[in-house]
C-alpha cells in the first residue's frame, strides 16, 4: 500500500505499540508454529519501526526457504544484505527472543497471539486515519479540484479503513484478560510496583496502595491529625520513593507545612523549628532535611481559594514543566 503523507505527519511520532511488535517478532523468530497463524494474518506495514519491518520480511523469506526459524541462517542473510546493524545486531534478536520466552509463560499462546496482532492492526488503523486525514487536507488546497472528486476520494480512504475494521471482530473478554496479564508482565518486567504504598502499612492494607486515577479523601473530626497524616505520606513520596508531589493546602501555609516535614525529618520538635529554638547539635539534621528537599519533587501551592479549574490548569502547567 502507497500512501503519499504530508511532511507535517513525519513530524510527530505515529501511534504505535512497540512491545507488540516486539513480542510478535519474536514469536516468529522463536516458534514456528505459531509463526505460520502471524505470517497468515499480517503484513508489514503494520510494524512502525524500520527494523521491525526488515525483520520481518526476512524471516517470511527464511521461512518460505526452510519452513523454519532457522536463525544463524537469518543472521547471515542480514548480514549479507548489511541491514543486521540497522536492526540492532545479533543483540537485538536475542533479546526479542528473550522477551517472548519470559511472558509466553503466562498465557495461552492461541489465544494470546491473536490479542497482539489486533494491537498491531488497531495502531495501524489510527496511523491511517491520520495518514488519509493529510491526503484528504491536500486535495482541498488543489485547485480546479471537484467537492465531488474530494467525497469520491475520502470516500474511498473510508471504505478502506472498513474493510480492515471488518476484520477485527474481537472477543472483548478475552482481549480484557489479555490486557490484565499483559500489565502484569510489563508491571513485573520493568520492576515497576503496580500500586504506590503510603508507608503506612495499616493505610496500604485498606487501599492496596494508591492507583492511577483513585481519589482517597481522609476524613475524620477536627484535630485529629489528618493534615499531619497527609504531610507524613507525602514526605515518604517524595524522600523515599523519589515521586512528584504536588499539595494544594486551604488552610496550613507554605512555611507551615515545611516546618513540619523538617520536624519528622529532622527529628526536631516542630515547635522549636517554629520558634527557632534550635540547639547547636540539631542543625546538621536540619541542614541534611533541607539538602534533600531541595533535590525532591514537591511543589506545594498555599493560594487557598483553589477551584477544580485552577487545580487542573496548575498540574498541567507543572506536568508540562517536567517534559525534558
Amino acid at each position: 500500500m502507497s500512501i503519499t503523507v504530508n511532511s507535517h505527519y513525519n513530524s510527530y511520532l505515529p501511534p504505535h505499540n512497540i512491545i507488540a511488535e516486539e513480542i510478535i517478532i519474536g514469536y516468529l523468530l522463536s516458534d514456528s508454529i505459531i509463526a505460520r497463524n502471524i505470517i497468515n494474518n499480517i503484513h508489514s506495514y503494520l510494524f512502525t519501526l524500520e527494523k521491525h519491518q526488515i525483520l520481518y520480511l526476512n524471516l517470511i523469506e527464511i521461512y518460505n526457504e526452510y519452513s523454519r526459524a532457522d536463525i544463524p541462517k537469518l543472521i547471515n542473510k542480514l548480514w549479507t544484505k548489511n541491514l543486521l546493524k540497522i536492526i540492532g545486531g545479533i543483540e537485538e534478536i536475542i533479546t526479542l527472543i528473550q522477551k517472548t520466552q519470559s511472558i509466553s509463560a503466562y498465557y495461552d499462546e492461541n489465544i494470546h497471539i491473536q490479542y497482539f496482532i489486533e494491537i498491531l492492526y488497531y495502531y495501524y488503523i489510527k496511523r491511517l486515519f491520520i495518514q488519509y486525514s493529510y491526503c484528504i487536507l491536500e486535495l482541498s488546497y488543489i485547485k480546479n479540484i471537484s467537492t465531488q472528486q474530494i467525497y469520491t476520494k475520502s470516500t474511498q480512504y473510508i471504505q478502506k479503513i472498513g474493510r480492515l475494521l471488518s476484520l477485527q471482530k474481537r472477543n472483548c473478554f478475552n482481549n480484557l484478560v489479555n490486557q490484565f496479564i499483559l500489565n502484569i508482565y510489563l508491571n513485573e518486567n520493568n520492576n515497576i510496583d503496580v500500586n504506590i504504598l503510603s508507608g503506612f502499612k495499616d493505610l496500604d492494607e485498606l487501599t492496596h496502595g494508591f492507583k492511577e486515577g483513585d481519589l482517597i479523601v481522609i476524613a475524620g473530626r477536627p484535630s485529629m491529625g489528618k493534615t499531619s497524616l497527609a504531610i507524613n505520606i507525602t514526605n515518604h513520596l517524595i524522600l523515599n520513593l523519589q515521586l512528584s508531589v504536588y499539595i494544594f493546602s486551604l488552610e496550613m501555609s507554605k512555611k507551615e507545612i515545611l516546618d513540619k516535614i523538617i520536624a519528622i525529618n529532622s527529628n526536631v520538635n516542630i515547635n522549636n523549628i517554629q520558634q527557632k529554638i534550635i540547639k547547636s547539635y540539631e542543625w546538621n539534621n536540619i541542614q541534611t532535611t533541607c539538602n534533600m528537599l531541595l533535590k525532591s519533587q514537591l511543589s506545594i501551592d498555599d493560594e487557598g481559594n483553589a477551584s477544580i479549574n485552577y487545580i487542573k490548569s496548575q498540574i498541567k502547567k507543572y506536568k508540562t514543566k517536567k517534559k525534558p
